[in-house]
């Protein structure tokens, strides 16, 4: 360890993704297919943008399609292991998890990054502040996009965390940030984790913040959640852009007309359907005539032939 850098990441991406139901039956959520690879290939990529050379990935639910997911993106340079959970260990106890199994080495901090979730974050400088700082655990924040609906993190002039709010209107004097699912962990702080389920902020933060070593940093770039379905669509139709993008596993007739969409591995596109501004994959069949609009259709769904689909999601488990 150099002191100027990270050399191993963890993406949290073990959770069940209950908001996003159904589509979590199909499919983990950072799994969820996205034109430039699944969801969880942002937290990959800005990891690696940080010279990491090793990222562990713990994986529960349906953690046998999170794997998979996993093999199609590729990093040069860059390892990634996954750490596998028999039951849910929260997002402290996946951490420690992967610490006893020797994932996460033995020396120096750990970049941490939540793995449901769109990011594009600028983290140059991030590391050297970490390190600078003394901190047990540093935030990468964002100015707030929506202080009404996330928590508000707030700052002290020494960049120390000094509050952690829930949703709501700032206070007259408070400048809100966001916190994007970015941070580093000393490993002194990793040693302290408990081998038992729990999660970050009580866990983790909250002894930091206790001894006057939680900190943050406000970092450039972009962060979008992917909590419902509404979210996903919306993110993925923004990286659309108008186009269509179509999986090589994909078959679309060539009297079918896609507009706007993606149409995704193993999807089935018949003579005469129209798809517009919709996902369509894991193997869903869209029969001939079939109209579909403002849709996610994930997995072993069939929409009949004449049928309409608008504003609809619908997923369920394909056969491994």
């Amino acid at each position: 360890m150099t002191g100027r850098g990270f050399e191993i990441a963890m993406v949290l991406a073990a959770g069940r993704g209950e908001r996003m139901r159904p589509l979590t039956s199909a499919l983990p959520k950072p799994a969820l297919p996205m034109p430039d690879g699944p969801v969880v290939a942002s937290a990959l990529r800005a990891a690696a943008t940080s010279g990491i050379g090793r990222v562990v990935v713990n994986a529960c639910h349906l953690a046998d399609r999170m794997a998979d997911a996993l093999a199609e993106v590729v990093i040069n340079g860059v390892e990634i292991v996954l750490s596998f959970e028999d039951e849910l260990m929260g997002s402290a106890g996946g951490l420690a998890l992967a610490r006893d199994r020797g994932l996460l080495g033995e020396l120096g901090s750990v970049l941490v990054l939540n793995g449901d979730c769109a990011l594009g974050l600028d983290l140059a400088g991030f590391a050297e502040h970490h390190f600078a700082s003394g901190n047990l655990v540093t935030l990468a924040l964002l100015p707030h996009l929506d202080p009404t609906r996330w928590s508000r993190v707030v700052l002290n002039a020494g960049g120390l965390v000094t509050e952690i709010n829930p949703p709501g209107n700032p206070g007259p004097l408070e400048v809100p940030l966001l916190y994007p699912g970015v941070m580093a962990v000393r490993r002194q702080a990793l040693d302290a984790l408990p081998a038992t389920p729990g999660e970050i902020p009580p866990t983790l933060w909250g002894p930091a913040r206790s001894q006057m070593k939680l900190g943050g940093l406000v970092v450039a770039g972009h962060w979008r959640e992917i909590g419902t379905p509404t979210d996903y669509l919306e993110v993925m139709l923004n990286r659309l852009a108008g186009t269509t993008v179509i999986d090589s596993t994909a078959t679309v007739a060539a009297g079918a007309t896609c507009e706007n969409s993606f149409i995704g591995r193993g999807a089935i596109i018949s003579d005469g359907a129209v798809i517009r501004d919709s996902v369509i994959a894991e193997g869903v069949v869209i029969g001939e005539r079939a109209r579909v609009r403002g849709s996610v259709l994930l997995g072993t769904v069939r929409i009949g032939a004449d049928e309409a689909v608008t504003d609809a999601v619908q997923a369920a488990a394909a056969s491994s």
